[in-house]
């Protein structure tokens, strides 16, 4: 594993608060001369995590749910904090590493926690790791059904080793950010730390991963121009759409099942336009020859959930 670890030591509690804190329920942080902590309000509008900074040379095995109740409230002072109950705790020193490696010889890869670790404060774990099967998930699908080449796996190391290198170097500075001694040292303001916060927030909902160039990402200079809130590389984003054929409100994304098959979607502009609707007949015309050309070319079936993956389907399928 390539990185390192730190000597900071954090404890974090999922617990039934009692306090007079106004925002228990809301996610902050709260910096005091006591120390730092992390609110999160969990599922339920009951529970709450606390991520709590430890005083410098604590060490993880001398730490106990005690001593973590004791120091949470003297960050809260003068606002009152007790808790009710305390469904979990534990304590940890922050590492960021990542894998030599994720793969050999293409045929054997490394997911999730197996290729990467960081702090838990910007939520990343689990998010990250479904993020990496999901990307490995629906290559080999298509893959073991006939309808990509091995070498298509390959494009999940390239995209996923350059997230998780990235996500480290994001975890190591927003780490920093949670110490009162960094802070002081280099200035950090409260518009800074909220800036973060919301970048934090981007990564845990996969919004700030680019993609480079590869067998499936082309990237192209006038990309930008055709469609000017679309990042080719990026994740798709979503919008509040009708569904012509039957006036049915819904979010773009749920026309575009993750289920092995591939979507053009087109940006034809207003359709009550002649000329506008002249050029979507003409790329729909031209989209099913070029899906016809693609199928006889490579010999594979349409992907549809029909289970007739070898043959050839026409109309919808």
């Amino acid at each position: 594993m390539l990185g390192d670890t730190s000597d900071a030591v954090w404890g974090v509690m999922d617990i039934y608060p009692r306090t007079s804190f106004p925002d228990i329920r809301k996610k902050c942080v709260i910096n005091s001369a006591a120390g730092n902590v992390l609110i999160i309000p969990r599922e339920g509008d009951a529970l709450v995590r606390f991520y709590i900074e430890l005083p410098a040379g604590t060490k993880v095995s001398d730490v106990t749910l005690d001593n973590l109740q004791d120091h949470a409230r003297r960050v809260f002072l003068p606002y009152a904090m007790d808790f009710a109950e305390t469904a979990w705790w534990s304590a940890y020193s922050i590492g960021q590493r990542h894998a030599d490696f994720f793969h050999k010889n293409h045929r054997v890869f490394l997911t999730g926690d197996a290729c990467h670790t960081h702090s838990p404060k910007a939520g990343q774990g689990m998010n990250v790791s479904l993020q990496d099967g999901h990307n490995i998930g629906w290559k080999l699908g298509m893959v073991l059904r006939g309808q990509a080449k091995p070498s298509l796996l390959e494009t999940y190391v390239t995209e996923r080793e350059k997230t998780a290198v990235e996500l480290i170097e994001f975890d190591r500075g927003f780490t920093k950010l949670f110490n009162s001694k960094y802070r002081a040292e280099n200035g950090i303001t409260p518009a800074h730390f909220a800036e973060q916060f919301v970048k934090a927030g981007r990564y845990t909902a996969g919004q700030a991963i680019l993609y480079g160039g590869s067998d499936i990402t082309e990237l192209e200079e006038g990309d930008a121009e055709l469609a000017k809130k679309v990042t080719v590389g990026m994740r798709f984003p979503s919008a509040q759409v009708v569904r012509f054929c039957d006036a049915k409100a819904m979010h773009l994304v749920k026309a575009l099942p993750a289920d092995g098959q591939w979507f053009i979607v087109v940006f034809a502009g207003d359709l009550a336009k002649p000329e506008a609707a002249e050029r979507l007949a003409k790329v729909c015309f031209a989209a099913v020859f070029l899906a016809l050309e693609i199928m006889l070319t490579w010999g594979i079936g349409c992907g549809c959930p029909s289970g007739d993956s070898g043959k050839l389907h026409t109309g919808w399928c």
